[in-house]
């Protein structure tokens, strides 16, 4: 279902080329859409997604570089692994907010209003469950190394860049133009 979703916004368009040769393409034929927000607080919003992007993805890596107990230590390495899967796909509409220009297909219009802000709270729900076992290891009185502060710091840094992240989300709505 959701492979047919966007069908009937596109059609085939064929032309003949130089050489007498059939030559298929397609163009979007759906509803225009734009932001409903006002194109200032769009711009700002943009913007503060790109930088919690790269802030975030500078974070994930730099934790991943000290030796720490938190990453050989399976409930915390694993989500805080599985992080990088959301982060990536909020980079990737990170990266298509400044691609595509008003107005823009229903399929970009579907990606923010629908995958990102679930990308985003997953990404922060898997930060906190990593902060969360490292809380719990650091109680339980487990030997702790000193990379551990910085695998910390750096899931929290993760973690509030999703928070901050999540919350643009409001300002890039989407409407169909009138």
């Amino acid at each position: 279902m959701s492979r047919n979703r966007y069908v009937g916004d596109y059609r085939i368009v064929e032309s003949i080329d130089h050489r007498g040769r059939v030559k298929s393409d397609y163009e979007y034929i759906g509803a225009p859409w734009v932001y409903a927000g006002d194109p200032a607080s769009v711009k700002a919003a943009r913007r503060r997604v790109a930088l919690c992007c790269a802030v975030g993805w500078a974070a994930w890596l730099a934790a991943l570089i000290p030796v720490s107990a938190a990453m050989r230590t399976l409930v915390i390495a694993l989500p805080f692994a599985f992080a990088a899967i959301p982060l990536a796909l909020t980079a990737g509409t990170a990266v298509s907010l400044f691609r595509e220009r008003e107005p823009f297909e229903h399929r970009h219009a579907d990606r923010l209003e629908n995958r990102a802000p679930a990308c985003t709270f997953f990404l922060a729900l898997l930060g906190v469950i990593a902060l969360v076992g490292e809380g719990v290891t650091a109680l339980r009185g487990a030997e702790m190394l000193p990379g551990d502060a910085v695998f910390a710091a750096c899931a929290a840094v993760v973690t509030a860049c999703a928070i901050l992240c999540h919350r643009q989300w409001k300002r890039l709505k989407c409407k169909v133009a009138e």
